[in-house]
C-alpha cells in the first residue's frame, strides 16, 4: 500500500509509463555570451534596425526637456511679477493722489479680506462714509488705504483682488438662528 495510485495504475498497465529524463547539453539554458561593446557603429546599426535610442541620447533629450520646462516656468513667473509690479504702481499713483488720510483716525473699521478679519483706522465721519459707500478700502503692500468710491471702481477695474468687499454679506446660517432685536451687547 505504500505505492501511490499512479504507480499502481502503471503496474496494471492503465497509465503510460514514464520515460526516463536525460539532459543533453543542448537542452540546458545557454549562458549569454559576451556583449558587443557600445560603439558608434553599433548605435548607428541599432537606429537603422528601428530599435530604441541609446540610453545616453534618452538622458540628453530628457535633460533638454527639463531645462526647457524650467525656463518656461521662470519666464511665466517673471511675467507675473512684472504685471504685479505694474498693477502696484498704478494703485500707488492713485492712492498718492486721491487717498483720504486723517492723523486723528482712531476708530477701527473691521472687514473680511482673503479669509481673515482686517481693520483700517478711520474717523467717525469716515466710518459713516464707508458704511454709506462713499469711501472704500484698497490694499497695497500690507497697508489699507481709504479712497473715494469713484477711484475705488477704477482700481477694481484692473485689480479686483486689491479691493476688499465691505458689504458684510450675511451668511445663510444666521437666517436659521436670528439674533433677537431686544438683545443688548
Amino acid at each position: 500500500m505504500s505505492e501511490s495510485l499512479k504507480d499502481q495504475l502503471r503496474a496494471l498497465g492503465l497509465a503510460p509509463k514514464q520515460p526516463k529524463r536525460t539532459q543533453n547539453k543542448s537542452q540546458r539554458p545557454q549562458k549569454p555570451g559576451p556583449q558587443k561593446p557600445d560603439t558608434r557603429k553599433n548605435r548607428v546599426a541599432d537606429r537603422k534596425e528601428g530599435s530604441d535610442i541609446s540610453l545616453d541620447k534618452a538622458y540628453r533629450i530628457r535633460n533638454q526637456q527639463d531645462r526647457r520646462q524650467k525656463e518656461q516656468a521662470l519666464a511665466r513667473k517673471r511675467e507675473q511679477e512684472r504685471l504685479r509690479r505694474e498693477t502696484n504702481q498704478k494703485i500707488k499713483a492713485l492712492i498718492n493722489e486721491f487717498a483720504v488720510r486723517d492723523e486723528a483716525a482712531d476708530t477701527k473699521r473691521n472687514f473680511l479680506y482673503k479669509g481673515r478679519i482686517r481693520s483700517v483706522l478711520t474717523t467717525p465721519e469716515q466710518l459713516r462714509d464707508i458704511n454709506d459707500g462713499k469711501l472704500g478700502v484698497v490694499y497695497l503692500r500690507g497697508n489699507y488705504h481709504l479712497v473715494p468710491a469713484q477711484k475705488l471702481e477704477e482700481i477694481r477695474a484692473f485689480a479686483p483682488d486689491h479691493v476688499p468687499d465691505l458689504s458684510g454679506s450675511e451668511s445663510e446660517g444666521e437666517e436659521e438662528f436670528p439674533v433677537p432685536d431686544d438683545l443688548i451687547w
